[in-house]
Parts: structure tokens; C-alpha cells; sequence
């Protein structure tokens, strides 16, 4: 059975030239369980710039997919200690990366929890930023 949850997100980009991004929201979202895994799915907001997608993820106690659908497609796997490709699929284009995810940290109950993933994102054996995403899962309380 689905739970409505209230999700708090950050995610941090250090670029290779030095600079930095980060954004930071909140978002109703659902989880669920099936055995083992955890599925977390949530409606980007307008502030990511990525409007009419959804992002799901399936968190495993050792790997975390990343689907987002909708307006642009891409799907992404982190476990740590293991570099993994995708390709990010837009109305304009298509872009292929790398990702290599240094740490992560899943911490998750059926009501609550907290998941970090760290990575290294790449193109064409290029690094392109260090990345930080937090997201931090509350049951949503009635309103």
C-alpha cells in the first residue's frame, strides 16, 4: 500500500571549474514496499526546471534507480563503488553520462528515513560536477 510522504530534497553540483549549484525543495511524493524495496515516487516541481516529469525511485539495500518520465526520459543506477552509463532523453536531444557513485547512504523505514547518494558525474571520461542529492522522506502529516 502507497503513503503519502513529504519529501525534502537538496542537491549539490561542484563543477570541475570550480563553481557551484544547488537547489533545494519540498514535494508530496509516495512510498511504498514490495519485500525488500522501497519505491519512492514524486512529481518534479517547476523549480528543477523539469516540468511534467516524474521521478521514481527504487531503492534496494545496496543500489538506487533512478527513473525519471515524462517530458525528458532517463534512468540511472548508483551502487557504490561502481561506475554506470545512461542517457538522458530530451524533445531536443539525447546526452549519454557516467556516473561513478562514491557514497551513499539509505536509511528508510515504510514512514520515514533519510537517503544521500555522492557521484561523480562524467561525460566522455570527462568529469562534469561532484554531486550531493539528500532527500529526506517524512510521513506527511493530515492536514
Amino acid at each position: 500500500m502507497a503513503k503519502e510522504v513529504l519529501l525534502e530534497v537538496t542537491s549539490t553540483q561542484s563543477y570541475a571549474e570550480g563553481s557551484t549549484d544547488s537547489i533545494e525543495y519540498r514535494v508530496l511524493g509516495t512510498l511504498h514496499k514490495r519485500g525488500d524495496i522501497l519505491y519512492l515516487v514524486y512529481p518534479e516541481p517547476e523549480t528543477t526546471g523539469i516540468v511534467g516529469v516524474t521521478t521514481s525511485l527504487k531503492i534496494e539495500p545496496h543500489k538506487v534507480t533512478l527513473n525519471r518520465m515524462g517530458t525528458l526520459e532517463h534512468k540511472q543506477v548508483f551502487e557504490r563503488g561502481m561506475f554506470h552509463s545512461s542517457t538522458y532523453v530530451t524533445p531536443q536531444a539525447c546526452f549519454s553520462f557516467q556516473v561513478y557513485t562514491e557514497d551513499m547512504e539509505i536509511n528508510l523505514t515504510e514512514q520515514e528515513g533519510k537517503l544521500t547518494l555522492k557521484y561523480s558525474l562524467f561525460s566522455d571520461k570527462h568529469l562534469i560536477s561532484k554531486n550531493i542529492l539528500r532527500i529526506n522522506i517524512k510521513e506527511d502529516a493530515p492536514q
